[in-house]
């Protein structure tokens, strides 16, 4: 495998655990269909995002245009964090969410075999750097978008400013070649028992909730260990000696 199909992560980071909070339904969603869902980055919140691909191309004798890759580029984010208070607050807002863990390699090789002859050059995963907001524009216009390896319009959806730093990402990228469809999105067949590592259950879950839901996930052959956030739970009763 080329090297530029990992970017920004060092061998070792390649097994380490990653993790993806979504809803219950969601994943009941992904263990019924069996496929994982990317978005085009314009569904992103950061209006930061995509920017080198939306920026307007200038030739040498004054024409402008835009980069049409920008239409069929897709992406899904994933974080090394474990699990914060902030991230179920913010992606299981209902108290309702599961998280689930993977590893980089096993989330690229997963998307590899939707491609399996161009792969090198549409599939890559990469760790978000983070820079300050005036430093950000020049990072973007160095990078080469036309190298022929496919890399640059990967890497270009791999900087975002240092205020969302604590995200601690990772992204899926795949870029289709596909640009006759309109869709917002791209899914691709994956093994939930090869794929996924762990599940874990909102810690603020209501427990016949959470009953209900571990009975419906069995129900769907899911094989994974499944388990509950400890993430709010009392500490031991502590002991004060006289």
């Amino acid at each position: 495998m080329s090297y530029n199909n990992y970017i920004n992560l060092t061998d070792e980071s390649l097994d380490m655990p990653i993790y993806r909070i979504m809803p219950i339904y969601r994943f009941l969603q992904l263990l019924e269909e069996k496929k994982l869902t990317l978005v085009r980055p314009k569904k992103w919140d950061d209006p930061f995002e995509n920017a080198l691909l939306n920026c307007v191309i200038e030739t040498s004798d004054g024409q402008t245009g835009t980069f049409a890759a920008k239409d069929y580029v897709y992406g899904q984010c994933w974080t090394f964090h474990s699990e914060t208070d902030a991230m179920w607050r913010i992606y299981s807002h209902d108290k309702n969410g599961v998280r689930v863990s993977t590893t980089p390699r096993k989330l690229l090789a997963a998307l590899q075999k939707t491609e399996p002859t161009y792969h090198n050059v549409k599939c890559f995963i990469g760790k978000v750097s983070y820079l300050p907001e005036d430093t950000l524009p020049g990072k973007l216009t160095s990078i080469d978008l036309l190298n022929t390896n496919g890399s640059g319009i990967a890497e270009s959806l791999l900087y975002k400013r240092v205020e969302f730093e604590h995200e601690n990402e990772v992204r899926l990228i795949y870029t289709s070649d596909d640009n006759s469809t309109d869709s917002d999105i791209f899914q691709f067949e994956i093994n939930p028992a090869e794929l996924l590592d762990t599940v874990l259950f909102d810690p603020r879950m209501e427990k016949n909730l959470r009953r209900a839901y571990a009975l419906a996930i069995e129900d769907k052959g899911c094989k994974t260990e499944v388990k509950i956030s400890t993430l709010y739970d009392a500490p031991e009763r502590l002991k004060f000696k006289l």
